[in-house]
């Protein structure tokens, strides 16, 4: 079943940080050219997820007093950082000012399943929820350890790619993880999407890089601090 989510999570990731990159001036360029269709934002489509984030809350609120009671349990807690993750994510549509707040909650979560149990999955998720959230020194400790004890995790090196071009804007770094996620990756949606970053990427480093070596120009500063949404509502 992690598994599964996994995948999803990484669909989802690509979708979203796409989208969002639109947005801003800097990363336009990097994502732009992708292919890779926005999330539908009609008022009837957000009217469901504002609903469906609200019965979330409820229920996390419920699973959140039964889990500071049993922290080592690794599937109360597991499940309490996937709820945290999936709310954070919903949230970056409906309610930006509270999406960092649940990715916090999540990495909090996600942390108690780790004491327990060094599951790479889980810190591939925590990770990601840390970039989500601007905890980018936590982010990345854990994308290198995951990898270290995982290193052909198809979710990590494709997500700790995002996080390079991102917070560090290094190309030739991200290039590096997407390209061992290539080889990874069945052929299909996954890997045509790995391959557009990649050319990206390349295109964007073709183009000029700046000053700090290696890095877009002119980053969106949302993504660059770590936000999934645009400042100053939101990641």
């Amino acid at each position: 079943m992690l598994r599964k989510r996994q995948h999803r999570v990484f669909a989802m990731i690509l979708v979203v940080l796409i989208a969002i990159a639109m947005v801003g001036s800097g990363f336009a360029v990097f994502f732009g050219g992708s292919g890779i269709p926005a999330p539908n934002q009609n008022s009837a489509t957000n009217t469901n997820t504002l609903a469906d984030y609200q019965a979330k809350k409820t229920r996390l609120a419920t699973l959140a007093e039964q889990a500071k009671t049993d922290t080592g349990n690794v599937a109360l807690q597991t499940d309490l950082g996937n709820e945290y993750y999936d709310a954070g994510l919903e949230a970056e549509t409906v309610a930006p000012s509270e999406s960092a707040e649940n990715y916090k909650h999540a990495v909090e979560a996600y942390q108690n399943v780790l004491k327990v149990n060094k599951d790479p999955n889980v810190m591939v998720d925590m990770a990601t929820a840390a970039f989500k959230s601007g905890q980018n020194d936590l982010a990345e400790k854990t994308y290198v350890e995951a990898l270290t004890i995982k290193p052909d995790f198809l979710n990590g090196l494709v997500n700790y790619g995002i996080f390079l071009a991102n917070v560090k804007q290094d190309l030739p770094g991200a290039i590096a993880q997407w390209q061992k996620a290539q080889n990874l990756a069945q052929p299909g949606t996954e890997q045509d999407q790995i391959k557009a970053f990649i050319s990206q990427a390349q295109s964007q480093l073709k183009g000029g890089t700046n000053s700090s070596g290696g890095g877009a120009s002119n980053p969106n500063p949302a993504l660059k601090n770590g936000a999934s949404t645009p400042a100053p509502t939101g990641k």
